[in-house]
């Protein structure tokens, strides 16, 4: 086969995918660490003064039927209660469509001022309940993960976690995640 109808070929079926896959994936990013890299102990437990906030997020690539966002924090590695389900550290739903990023530091509380709400975490902090990991255990992973919803979430303002994940099934259109790494060393 001819290099140049090989190429064109490659450059073809590459478009096709690109198509099928209906272009770019949302892309959450986190500039003040890497994705898997570590997380700056102002956003941690360990912050100084023990006053910690919300890292600055961005994201792109937003699918056109979205209508909404939603974030969730997890620590897949933590197990609080000893049982299998990840620990719960922040959850905000009914981000406006219009928005793209969240400036460092957000607010606590149920209800925010763009018309988002924040879910309780496991220790029922209304808002940003920073990573914690517990000393000498390793690095402990955390997931920040972006949803792109086709509505905003028609519930209650006190809608729990629960009722919030079941509202979002059948509506994401797109999810992107970005993990942090937290490791604080053995007290001695």
């Amino acid at each position: 086969m001819n290099v140049r109808w090989l190429a064109v070929l490659l450059a073809c079926s590459g478009a096709v995918v690109t198509a099928q896959q209906g272009g770019p994936r949302l892309k959450l990013t986190i500039p003040a660490f890497t994705d898997a890299g570590p997380i700056p102990l102002r956003f941690t437990c360990y912050a100084e003064g023990g006053t910690a906030i919300t890292p600055a997020m961005q994201w792109t690539n937003v699918p056109a039927a979205a209508r909404s966002f939603a974030i969730i924090l997890t620590g897949p590695e933590n197990q609080r209660q000893r049982g299998h389900i990840q620990a719960f550290f922040w959850g905000r739903w009914n981000i406006p469509v219009e928005m793209r990023q969240l400036a460092e530091g957000q607010p606590r509380g149920p209800e925010l001022p763009d018309g988002s709400r924040q879910l309780p975490s496991d220790d029922n902090i209304v808002g940003y309940d920073p990573p914690c990991a517990p000393p000498g255990a390793g690095p402990i992973h955390y997931q920040f993960k972006l949803y792109a919803l086709d509505q905003a979430l028609a519930l209650p303002a006190d809608a729990g976690r629960d009722a919030v994940m079941k509202a979002m099934d059948g509506h994401i259109l797109g999810a992107s995640v970005y993990y942090g790494t937290l490791e604080r060393a053995a007290q001695r």
